[in-house]
């Protein structure tokens, strides 16, 4: 009695005593239960997040996970579709064609050519001169037709008619040089005939005295004169006994300079010859040459692989590759 008379109005009593009769008692605070085993606390969402898997979703065994792939066989993998044998066997010789899409060129020897790059006009008080080089195996003569034209120059060896023709023999020997007269002003008469397109310029006629037949004995070229006056080859025919084909130069060389080396016994760094190696490999060297764009870039074995990029794109310049040709070894042995 004398402890409730010293409290305030409020019915709170200091510590040590007990509350004050018929005063509402506080709310208890609920208790946090220990974790049960196999149980996370979480202290910042104020719950437990159990770690062991729920009792109504057992864990698949091994036998419950082949029972679902046979309930639910779409979930199962497929085996690829089989084609059928007609389609097999196209596509089998479609592989085996292009096996064999590396054809095969005999190497025809020449016995006169002409040095394209060593072509100039040269003046002096008669007028311009045609000075050429060539190579010869055998003696022959060059024949020079300036501003002439005919019904078959471009596919065959005619004579042609033209406003000046000139000859001069030659002797078997290398880097021959030829000099003959083809008009007083050069730029004059080629303004005269701008505007016919059946007049050739220059024609350039090459033979040596011999009949035979499995060797080139003629070569025609077609000259055009540039800026400067800079002469410039546009085309060549050659003739091996009755044939006449077109001759188109090559990017690189055939037969491979570092296989001539090899074969005579020399090194490939003493040969002197550079870029002789497959742009594939790098190891062999090139021995066939992609047509149309005419690059001599690859080598027997990389040209025979069909499902490379390079059996539809030339290495070189990505051209489109229209065939691949290498060097007949058998015909030109013979």
């Amino acid at each position: 009695g004398s402890c409730a008379a010293e409290h305030p109005p409020c019915g709170r009593a200091p510590r040590g005593c007990g509350p004050r009769p018929g005063a509402a008692r506080p709310p208890l605070r609920p208790r946090r239960r220990a974790p049960r085993s196999g149980t996370l606390a979480s202290r910042s969402m104020g719950c437990a997040a159990s770690t062991s898997a729920h009792p109504a979703y057992p864990a698949p065994t091994p036998n419950a996970a082949v029972a679902q792939r046979q309930q639910h066989p779409q979930h199962q993998q497929r085996s690829p579709p089989s084609l059928p044998v007609a389609q097999v066997q196209q596509l089998s010789r479609q592989r085996e064609a292009a096996r064999d899409s590396v054809k095969s060129a005999p190497l025809v020897k020449s016995l006169v050519s002409l040095q394209r790059e060593r072509c100039a006009v040269e003046r002096d008080q008669q007028g311009c001169h045609f000075r050429f080089y060539l190579n010869a195996s055998a003696s022959g003569e060059a024949n020079v037709f300036f501003l002439a034209s005919g019904d078959d120059l471009a596919s065959s060896f005619e004579t042609p008619r033209a406003e000046q023709a000139l000859s001069q023999r030659f002797e078997a020997g290398k880097s021959q040089s030829c000099r003959l007269f083809i008009c007083r002003d050069l730029k004059q008469s080629l303004e005269e005939c701008a505007g016919d397109q059946d007049v050739h310029q220059l024609v350039l006629d090459l033979r040596v005295d011999s009949s035979d037949t499995q060797c080139i004995t003629a070569q025609r070229s077609f000259v055009k004169f540039g800026d400067g006056d800079a002469p410039q080859v546009v085309k060549q025919l050659v003739q091996c006994g009755t044939s006449v084909r077109s001759l188109d130069a090559l990017y690189g060389t055939l037969p491979n300079p570092r296989r001539a080396a090899r074969d005579s016994g020399i090194s490939a760094g003493n040969s002197e010859q550079e870029g002789g190696d497959c742009v594939i490999c790098l190891n062999r060297p090139r021995e066939v040459v992609i047509l149309h764009c005419r690059h001599v870039c690859l080598c027997t074995s990389c040209a025979q692989i069909t499902s490379s990029t390079w059996s539809h794109q030339c290495p070189v310049c990505r051209g489109r590759v229209a065939a691949m040709v290498g060097l007949d070894e058998a015909g030109s042995k013979g």
